[in-house]
């Protein structure tokens, strides 16, 4: 066993989102937590959801299971990891890996807090349950998920995973909360922790060359995957677990040594 893995999926979606490559790791010899974020899947939601409850979640779940993994975060996942990390950097170990990593200019971050305003806005006019409909709806699920990814020949699977697994929130209340949170920026590397960078060539979250700026400016590397875009989880999970393999880069039976 070279160690385990802590998955830790992104806004919309539930654990089944990084299953895939949660499979992939697996086949490579490492044990692999994939959990549901609270509020998504069968997860119960937070009281008072913002990233310090996550952080504070994320703390008790790790106790729980009695171990020191790496950590992995995809998209909104890789905010609230880095977040966690800031206030318990000695729960995981020392290689660290965020999976379409959100960064912005600031003409781009004030877009979005717009485009954030504007639609929160226009949501919570809307009764409860009409606002659910819509957001859980597949042409919602459709349209998010074209934009999301580069590989039109997977499209119509992609389309079909998305809509499956991206629709389990609690309620839309929940939902809202963490798109707050994905307006958010991610933040430095952790200190004292060796920062990962995989992102998809056509990620239209987040072009590539700011991401390749903000990498070499926190000392963090970065590894780009040809033909993917945000949903690179979707699109290349074999060879996603195949960088974070050579990256961890340990043997079995190691992974004590680490951290």
């Amino acid at each position: 066993m070279k160690g385990t893995i802590l998955l830790i999926h992104g806004l919309r979606g539930d654990r089944h989102g990084l299953s895939e490559l949660g499979d992939e790791l697996k086949e490579r010899g490492y044990h692999v937590l994939n959990p549901n974020l609270p509020g998504s899947g069968d997860a119960e939601a937070l009281s008072n959801k913002t990233l310090a409850g996550y952080a504070t979640w994320l703390h008790e779940y790790v106790k729980k299971h009695e171990v020191k993994p790496y950590i992995i975060g995809h998209s909104m996942g890789s905010i609230i990891v880095t977040h966690y990390l800031e206030k318990y950097p000695k729960d995981v170990q020392q290689k660290v890996v965020a999976i379409s990593p959100i960064f912005r200019t600031r003409i781009q971050q004030k877009s979005s807090n717009l485009t954030y305003a504007l639609a929160s806005g226009a949501l919570n006019s809307l009764p409860k349950s009409t606002r659910y409909k819509i957001m859980k709806s597949r042409r919602t699920s459709y349209v998010i998920s074209h934009y999301l990814t580069t590989d039109k020949k997977q499209q119509k699977r992609i389309d079909q995973l998305h809509y499956m697994y991206s629709g389990n929130f609690a309620s839309t209340d929940s939902l809202l909360a963490d798109m707050r949170i994905s307006m958010k920026e991610q933040t430095i590397t952790p200190i004292g922790k060796e920062m990962l960078y995989i992102i998809g060539d056509h990620d239209r979250l987040t072009k590539s060359e700011l991401a390749r700026y903000r990498a070499a400016a926190q000392g963090a590397r970065i590894i780009e995957i040809r033909g993917a875009g945000h949903l690179v989880n979707y699109e290349q999970p074999e060879k996603l677990a195949e960088v974070i393999d050579e990256y961890l880069d340990i043997m079995p039976d190691d992974s004590e040594n680490e951290g």
